[in-house]
């Protein structure tokens, strides 16, 4: 019985002892793993160098997605994509966080519109003169910024590379939006040039607003490139124009009977014709879709519809509703809205075509922007060239004819009625 007793309590100690090795073991295996996983300062550098590239791919990739999506108006421009995703810290720049130096200095381009592939390019050659970015240092990194006002998004953005340690860069870069002509004449060019400073510091050193509806582009010499006096930046530049909030895809036709095939509505209103002569026209618009609509939903997607109201006299309004389309954020519906109306009630009848994005739950469906169309005056225009007036007369003075247009929509709901 001893000797069993002593054999038990040696194979204790051994198991103890055991134990004993297993934790010391495992301690430093602990210890040597900790070792290897705690980063060298030399890992952590070339590590930030890797997450930095990969971070630079996603953008690339995500860029390459807008850039290639028929719905950017980002294009290739000299081998390069200009979708703008990993500019320089654009948003800062543009609501005010940077910095002002006092501007001096010319910059050079030329601009030129490719009417078969309704292409706008803008050719910035160079800059003279420019005022330091930074004083003191009497330091100077220079690049171009545009923008196809109003839209201030990403998507509108192209610019420059960045030339080092100089007042006089040459820069011999095109930059290129994606726009119809009819687009045009509601769009302004801002080019702005800025300083690249450490750790993403902007100094704004002047800028140029050009409106195109002023610009002719069917005459060639105005493709040739001139010198343009840099000017002081207007805080908000696109004040005379309403906040873009996207583009409706329409085409719209005054639809008259068989036997007024040759009708034309100026003469017919100038000869005081009276309506029960001609009481079946329609005004026939189809809804094709919309795009760069502002997101509001986390998910990225819309329960878009379109709402249109002609206004044909201060208390007499026609509405229609388009379907909702949903979990789209670039919505097609192919909608047909029909108008029964006289000509002399479209001679001074307005079209507003607002899109909404359907709430869930019964709350407000949301306003995502709208446009008009028609004779009177609208959002802020009182010349009768504007786009509005323009289109609604192509519209009246071909009877039967399909005219296509893109509205630029305006993000005030005040303006419009739905």
């Amino acid at each position: 019985m001893a000797d069993r007793s002593l054999l038990t309590t040696d194979y204790g100690h051994n198991v103890e002892r055991r134990r004993q090795r297993r934790s010391q073991s495992d301690t430093a295996i602990n210890i040597t793993s900790r070792k290897k996983s705690a980063p060298s300062l030399q890992d952590l550098f070339y590590g930030a160098q890797n997450d930095s590239e990969i971070l630079t791919k996603r953008n690339c990739k995500q860029e390459e997605d807008i850039t290639t999506s028929p719905t950017s108006d980002a294009v290739f421009c000299d081998g390069r994509k200009h979708g703008s995703l990993y500019s320089l810290n654009s948003t800062c720049t543009e609501y005010g966080n940077f910095g002002k130096a006092n501007v001096t200095g010319e910059i050079e381009f030329a601009i030129r519109y490719i009417f078969k592939a309704c292409i706008l390019e803008i050719c910035i050659r160079g800059c003279k003169n420019l005022a330091y970015g930074e004083e003191k240092k009497k330091k100077c990194n220079p690049y171009v910024k545009v923008y196809l006002l109003p839209d201030k998004s990403s998507r509108s953005k192209r610019k420059t590379a960045v030339k080092k340690n100089t007042v006089d860069p040459e820069f011999d870069e095109t930059l290129k939006y994606k726009i119809e002509s009819s687009q045009l004449g509601s769009r302004q060019l801002q080019i702005s040039v800025w300083h690249a400073g450490a750790l993403k510091y902007r100094v704004f050193l002047g800028e140029v607003v050009i409106p195109l509806a002023a610009w002719s582009f069917e005459d060639s010499s105005m493709e040739s490139f001139n010198w343009y006096q840099l000017q002081s930046k207007h805080e908000k530049p696109e004040d005379n124009l309403i906040q873009y909030s996207g583009e409706l895809l329409v085409s719209a036709r005054l639809s008259v009977p068989a036997q007024y095939k040759n009708f034309q509505f100026e003469r017919w209103m100038m000869e005081g014709k009276k309506d029960q002569e001609f009481s079946t026209c329609q005004l026939q618009v189809m809804i094709f879709g919309a795009r760069n609509l502002p997101v509001l939903r986390s998910a990225g997607t819309l329960n878009s519809f379109v709402k249109g109201c002609l206004i044909i006299s201060d208390q007499a309004e026609l509405k229609q509703k388009s379907p909702v389309v949903k979990k789209e954020d670039c919505p097609q519906w192919k909608h047909l809205f029909v108008f029964d109306v006289t000509p002399a009630q479209l001679q001074q009848s307005c079209l507003h075509l607002t899109v909404w994005d359907q709430s869930t739950f019964g709350y407000r469906d949301h306003f995502l922007g709208g446009a008009k169309l028609g004779a009177k005056p609208s959002l802020g225009f009182t010349d009768p060239i504007s786009p509005s007036v323009l289109q609604w007369e192509e519209v009246l003075r071909r009877p039967n004819t399909w005219m296509d247009f893109t509205l630029i929509l305006h993000s005030n709901m005040e303006n419009f009625k739905s």
